[in-house]
């Protein structure tokens, strides 16, 4: 009786372990190594970032920019003015979203899709990258235009996502971007395909603040390449701001010389310079509803 006493007793202790090692092995699984909260929400400031609502959740963001800093006092300083983006994010799977918005600039309606393809740590990957494809519409174009050609009026971008979460408080992201415009306003001195490349980063101060920043220059239009620093024909876009959590919402509070919300309207068609005071004080505003 002793002896099967002490056998059952081995037994249970080896049953034990290895339960213990099945247990530790989970947790230091690869889908346990997988990078989340690259970024804090889909947006760096005007670029998306590689964040995605989850499966069923529905990410509602509210956009404003007010006037420009140099239209002075009578003005208060851009405060007088504003234009709004009302944009709605649905996560149709946890890496494919559709989305849908609506700009007062240009008064532009735009439609888009991003897909995650990979993520950070799986396969001990040092990235994740989505890529991010929008198709806008121009209303206000179309409503003046004498030409009736429906195509003359859309846009489309498609941009790369590549980020990385270098520690728990870095993270940097690279956004190679092609715009195509079927038609060109004669007003813009633009070619039909504009290339740039995005450039963002956050640096989280504490739980719920970090700073963010990014800049966007123009490096090819057309056939010409376009030095990004000693341009002198397009206003590249920059922005530097922070990101607020409280509670279900993330507040972002930047400065920015792009008026519109829109990718092409915020990459290619910039008027206002920081150095003359061309600057935008805006906000954005995200609320994720959850479906499930």
């Amino acid at each position: 009786m002793k002896r099967v006493f002490n056998i059952f007793l081995l037994l249970c202790i080896v049953i034990n372990s290895f339960s213990q090692e099945n247990l530790l092995s989970f947790f230091d699984s690869e889908e346990e190594m997988l990078t989340f909260a690259t970024f804090k929400t889909t947006k760096i400031i005007n670029l998306e970032s590689v964040e995605q609502p989850a499966e069923k959740e529905l990410d509602f963001i509210i956009s404003h920019r007010f006037g420009t800093l140099n239209s002075g006092i009578t003005n208060l300083y851009g405060l007088d003015y504003g234009n709004i983006r009302m944009s709605f994010n649905y996560g149709l799977t946890d890496n494919v979203t559709l989305g849908i918005a609506r700009s007062s600039t240009y008064k532009v309606i735009d439609a888009s899709v991003k897909v995650k393809l990979i993520n950070q740590g799986k396969d001990k990957f040092p990235l994740t990258i989505s890529i991010y494809s929008s198709l806008a519409y121009d209303t206000l174009t179309a409503a003046f235009s004498t030409n009736d050609q429906f195509s003359d009026n859309l846009s489309y971008i498609h941009q790369l996502l590549l980020a990385r979460k270098i520690n728990s408080n870095l993270s940097f992201q690279l956004s190679p971007s092609i715009t195509k415009y079927n038609f060109v306003s004669p007003f813009l001195d633009l070619s039909n395909t504009m290339y740039s490349l995005g450039i963002g980063g956050r640096y989280k101060l504490n739980k719920s603040v970090s700073v963010n920043s990014e800049w966007i220059p123009i490096i090819r239009s057309g056939a010409d390449f376009i030095h990004p620093i000693q341009n002198e024909k397009f206003i590249n876009s920059f922005s530097f701001g922070f990101d607020i959590e409280t509670g279900g919402h993330v507040f972002q509070l930047f400065f920015s010389n792009s008026t519109a919300m829109f990718e092409r309207g915020f990459i290619n068609e910039n008027f206002e310079n920081w150095k003359d005071g061309g600057v935008h004080f805006g906000f954005n505003i995200s609320r994720v509803f959850n479906f499930n």
